[in-house]
């Protein structure tokens, strides 16, 4: 049986003094390898270590950039994909795209595509129609409020990613792009 209150707690006590108190506050690279290797001994340790730390850093990301948007009180979520949804149609020509193509462009699934332009367009931030050349096609639009939400975001994101990578020389972000380039 599963006992999560226990696994909370082990968490808790393990971390760090002032840490948060989830998952990623302990070194949970360290103990991901070592499961890992413990299963699987012929697996290599560091590409292991890799994932695990990129997936870390992501959810870090994550987490921060979501709190961040939500300070400024929209009427609807736009993290995660939602917001590549935005940005991709803020910067495509003429603010519109057929769905097939925000798909590939945004690296998201059809389904996920077609989920998230739905839910823009209940909150009014994308308007969906049929196209006017090819009835099977559906094109979405940014709306002016789509838009002006868009630009209310983009600063705030802006300073996340610097402040993220602050830390960093200038020739240390050349070589983590160059490398995080070579997984994709």
């Amino acid at each position: 049986m599963c006992d999560m209150a226990n696994r909370t707690k082990l968490i808790n006590e393990e971390a760090p003094a002032g840490a948060d108190s989830d998952i990623f506050s302990i070194d949970a690279v360290a103990e991901g390898v070592r499961q890992y290797t413990q299963i699987l001994p012929t697996t290599d340790p560091k590409a292991i270590a890799v994932q695990l730390a990129l997936w870390q850093a992501n959810h870090v990301q994550f987490v921060g950039n979501s709190r961040a948007i939500d300070t400024l009180g929209l009427p609807i979520s736009v993290t995660g994909s939602r917001l590549a949804v935005l940005r991709t149609l803020y910067f495509a020509p003429d603010k519109c795209m057929a769905l097939s193509v925000l798909s590939k462009t945004a690296r998201i699934s059809p389904t996920m595509v077609t989920n998230l332009v739905d839910g823009l367009a209940r909150g009014g931030l994308v308007r969906r129609a049929g196209s006017t050349d090819d009835r099977r096609v559906s094109i979405a639009h940014l709306t002016p409020e789509g838009e002006a939400t868009f630009l209310q975001v983009l600063p705030v994101m802006s300073q996340r990613m610097t402040d993220a990578c602050a830390s960093f020389t200038d020739e240390e972000k050349d070589i983590l792009l160059r490398l995080l380039q070579r997984l994709g």
